[in-house]
């Protein structure tokens, strides 16, 4: 992100290349002819709102990433990506769409697919944006396109939750909250559209936030998009955040967020 996020340096970036697989430009006809193939049933997602809310109400110690904090700079404060001092390797079951990769987040009960090009941060990294107790942490981190131009992140992903039970005014309140406190921007939210899972077991709703950048960095994107997806949970909904600089090589569009999203399954080595 433009002048707003950094990955911290406690994550190692791996970039083996871009995806194999690219987003399509039609997600709907992708849908189509996925669902079209023989499939097992799909399952739901365990109600794991009130996990996460708590993991997020427990965030008050993360670090803020380094640049932040210069008043003069003109960046929101952020969180920065935190990993324990000895990561625990888990089970990583397969991934729905060939090419991809996956990433698995056990304590959120869920995995989701990502290409083959994005970094997966260990299991237990905390990743966000904000700084305690005005922050959007969570798990399940991926990223793209680091240091794609001067200390920014093109594309990052994670697992988050909302207190919203309507999965709708989720999405959205999320989409917010992440363009305020990664872009310093308001940000304008399309209206939420219906999106169901791969294997048909997840029904949520999806939602774009777009807006500008000020003062982008040369070579830097002008434009951002913050991607989310929200589906009911016992205390809430269950949240995924897809924040990407847009209008830049290699970006990631809506038809490429919503792919992504589709893979979102309960974790099952």
């Amino acid at each position: 992100m433009t002048g707003s996020w950094q990955a911290a340096t406690a994550v190692q970036d791996r970039d083996p290349g871009r995806p194999a697989v690219p987003p399509p430009h039609d997600f709907d006809a992708f849908l189509a002819e996925y669902r079209a193939r023989p499939s097992g049933q799909g399952k739901t997602l365990p109600a794991a709102g009130a996990a996460v809310l708590a993991f997020a109400a427990a965030a008050t110690a993360v670090a803020v990433a380094r640049g932040s904090d210069d008043p003069e700079s003109g960046a929101p404060p952020l969180v920065s990506a935190l990993t324990s001092d000895a990561p625990a390797s888990v089970a990583v079951p397969p991934p729905v769409l060939p090419g991809y990769r996956v990433v698995a987040a056990p304590d959120r009960d869920a995995a989701y697919d990502v290409p083959a090009g994005w970094h997966i941060a260990p299991a237990d990294t905390v990743a966000g944006f904000g700084r305690a107790p005005d922050a959007l942490t969570g798990k399940g981190y991926a990223t793209d396109g680091r240091d794609y131009c001067p200390g920014s992140t093109r594309t990052v992903a994670f697992l988050t939750a909302a207190d919203e039970g309507d999965s709708a005014a989720a999405a959205t309140a999320i989409g917010a909250k992440a363009a305020r406190l990664a872009y310093a921007d308001p940000g304008a939210a399309a209206p939420a559209e219906p999106l169901r899972s791969l294997d048909g077991g997840q029904q949520g709703m999806f939602v774009e936030t777009r807006g500008r950048i000020a003062r982008p960095a040369p070579g830097c994107a002008a434009e951002y998009a913050v991607y989310t997806w929200a589906a009911p949970s016992t205390n809430g909904s269950f949240v995924m955040v897809i924040a990407a600089d847009i209008g830049v090589p290699q970006a990631l569009d809506a038809a490429g967020a919503k792919r992504v999203f589709s893979t979102i399954r309960p974790y099952e080595p």
